[in-house]
């Protein structure tokens, strides 16, 4: 009877701790099946002697990763189904075949396919106190050539989108001046042409997504003056307002394949929410992240990966287990990460890095290298359950 009360009372005292302190629940779970780290796997393929990885992203088609480089603004196309022989540890193989696609007059923030594989957006920012500035590039990945660039004056980027039919592709335009007001521009992809716009009595947007079924837009503000902060989706076609989350924002909004998911990371910088889209209720909250650099969804919607300079983390969602855990001072081969990214059929993670100065891996001519390694992230899932 006495083991059973402390049984019992131990098991109040988590609930109680896990209600006050989410991150104790995950704590919990990932002490009594602990994470599989990166050291004990080895990258398929790796792509080497960059300057800071700074965003990447993997073509529908998966043939392609594209990535951008803070020091020089560069961005690189790297299709990985070419090889050009061995990189020289483990049988890895080097960076194959990578082309420059352009370069950024600003840091490359972020980029985007387009759904049939054709296009490349990327956007780059500046600001000080006094001024706003952002750059939008549509490439041709086919032809590696610039389609077109917009350049807006007090605003910034901080994600893009295309339509799931690559009609259109979205960013904000302009940050709310007076009135707190801010818009954000649909082009046309064959044209440039702005095909509408959407104006929103908030400050500035903090990202967005169309859904997987191109109904609709999905945008969240940060607040201003007497409008809080909000998750909105709106119609597509019409710019109707559908459905508001109040009092929310989020960071790098991303749906499931099939929609039913939605992930971002709080705006506020604590924690990262799933939503189910037909309830619009969180159905999950992970704390164990602080403002991650980079935040990706299976599309699956099964798992949730994010990076930030010391961490790099996959949780299942259905059971908020971390299944993957790496700490960048427990690698020898990396100093901090920068990026990750699910490939588009969900069987690999493209990660970005800085390689250490004595990393087994480097091979390039920087001592703080710039990286990108592809895991088998199957392999990576049927270890932990296995």
């Amino acid at each position: 009877m006495e083991s059973q009360m402390k049984t019992a009372r131990l098991i109040f005292i988590f609930i109680i701790l896990a209600s006050l302190f989410p991150d104790v629940k995950s704590g919990f779970l990932d002490s009594v099946t602990p994470a599989e780290s990166l050291d004990d796997f080895i990258p398929e393929k790796v792509a080497y002697d960059y300057g800071r990885i700074s965003g990447i992203d993997c073509s529908p088609d998966n043939n392609y990763v594209a990535f951008g480089c803070a020091i020089d603004g560069s961005i690189m196309l790297w299709n990985k189904t070419k090889e050009t022989g061995s990189f020289g540890y483990n049988g890895v193989q080097n960076s194959g075949d990578i082309d420059i696609l352009g370069n950024e007059p600003y840091n490359p923030a972020g980029l985007e396919f387009s759904p049939d594989n054709k296009y490349l957006l990327v956007y780059s920012n500046y600001y000080n106190p006094e001024l706003f500035e952002s750059h939008l590039t549509l490439y041709d990945v086919e032809n590696k050539t610039t389609v077109r660039a917009h350049d807006m004056e007090n605003n910034l980027i901080n994600y893009v989108a295309f339509s799931p039919d690559g009609r259109y592709y979205a960013s904000s335009y302009k940050i709310g001046e007076g009135s707190g007001q801010c818009t954000v521009n649909l082009w046309d992809t064959e044209t440039g042409e702005v095909e509408k716009s959407i104006i929103s009595d908030n400050y500035r947007v903090k990202s967005l997504v169309f859904s997987p079924d191109g109904e609709f837009v999905v945008i969240s503000f940060e607040g201003h003056e007497d409008c809080a902060d909000s998750i909105v989706f709106f119609n597509a076609e019409t710019g109707a307002t559908q459905t508001t989350l109040d009092g929310i924002s989020a960071f790098k909004l991303q749906f499931s394949k099939d929609g039913s998911i939605l992930a971002g990371e709080n705006g506020d910088g604590r924690g990262l929410f799933v939503w189910d889209t037909d309830s619009y209720e969180v159905k999950s909250k992970f704390y164990d992240a602080d403002m991650p650099y980079d935040l990706s969804l299976s599309p699956d919607g099964k798992f949730l990966m994010a990076v930030d300079p010391s961490a790099l983390i996959v949780w299942d969602i259905s059971s908020e287990k971390q299944i993957l855990r790496t700490k960048s001072y427990k690698l020898d081969y990396v100093d901090n990460f920068n990026a990750a990214i699910f490939s588009a059929d969900g069987k690999e993670i493209i990660v970005g890095l800085k390689a250490t100065e004595d990393s087994r891996y480097l091979v390039g001519t920087k001592f703080d290298e710039g990286m990108v390694f592809i895991y088998n992230f199957t392999e990576i899932v049927e270890s932990y359950y296995e």
